[in-house]
This record gives structure tokens, sequence and C-alpha cells, in this order.
């Protein structure tokens, strides 16, 4: 009256290893377009980095043509300052 006691395991098996397989392709393109994304990101964050260095470069020179070194360093200096307390408030508001 019933099937043979065999058949259940081989079926629960082979169910076993299409879902091992779909879940190894699922990872795998998940772990492509994380890496894609990170180059994007690091190709963005590379160039706003150069960006910036130029623009402080300038910014200095400018400075110190028209007020002198020191004070060239110390404005130069202090919106650095100002912006990474302002970015660590920003990240800090957002871990509450």
């Amino acid at each position: 009256m019933s099937g043979p006691p065999d058949d259940s395991p081989s079926l629960l098996g082979a169910v076993a290893k299409v879902v091992a397989v779909y879940g190894s392709i699922a990872a795998a393109n998940a772990g492509r377009r994380i890496a894609a994304q990170l180059a994007g990101y690091l190709l963005v964050g590379t160039l706003f980095v150069v960006s910036l260095s130029f623009l402080t470069v300038a910014a200095y020179r400018a400075l110190s043509l028209v007020l002198g070194d020191i004070y060239a360093s110390l404005i130069v200096g202090c919106i650095f300052l100002f912006a990474g307390l302002i970015a660590a408030l920003i990240v800090q508001s957002r871990r509450r």
C-alpha cells in the first residue's frame, strides 16, 4: 500500500541539493554586486580625496599670498577641524 521507504530520503536529498545550488548562486550574485558597488564607491572616494587635495592646496596658496603662510595654515587647518567635527556629529546622530 505504501511506496518504497527509500524514495523519501532521495527526494529530500535532491531538494536539499537544489536549495543549496540556488543558495550558492544567489550568494555569488550578491557577492559580485557588492564587489562592484564597493569598487564604485572606492573610485568615487579616491576622486573626492584627490579633488579635495587640489582645492586645499589652491586655497592655501591663495590665502598665503594674501595673508601670509601662518594665517593661511591656521585658516585651512580650522576649516578641516570644523568639517571633521561636523562629520563626527553627523555620524553620532545617525547611531541614535
